[in-house]
């Protein structure tokens, strides 16, 4: 994947109770949901990570194939920063957005960075 080759850990969780547990494990830095989960409604996880003192403060980008003008919602949730359509945006950007986002600059491996 593209994001890894770039040099940034990703976590892929299968599952919205999987993702769940994560992110209150783990406490990652960034999170990339998608609104259509197996089991949960995306939208139901990032109600759930909002109440939370901890998960409620990590920022969250929506990567998804539902459009956001069907999903208005997302603009008051109090973490969802961005929204990204599937099918438009590319991995490189994406890289790059989050790159920008974390303070670090192209290149430089986070892995490396966070562990310092």
């Amino acid at each position: 994947m593209q994001l890894r080759r770039d040099g940034i850990p990703l976590e892929h969780a299968r599952t919205g109770q999987d993702a769940d547990t994560f992110v209150r494990n783990r406490v990652p830095a960034l999170i990339l949901v998608d609104l259509k989960l197996p089991d949960l409604d995306g939208r139901e996880l990032i109600e759930r990570w909002a109440d939370d003192s901890v998960s409620g403060a990590i920022p969250i980008w929506i990567v998804s194939n539902t459009t956001p003008e069907d999903n208005l919602w997302w603009h008051t949730a109090p973490n969802v920063q961005r929204y990204f359509l599937k099918s438009k945006v590319a991995l490189q950007r994406l890289s790059l957005e989050i790159r920008a986002t974390l303070g670090l600059p192209y290149g430089d491996r986070i892995s490396h960075r966070l562990a310092g």
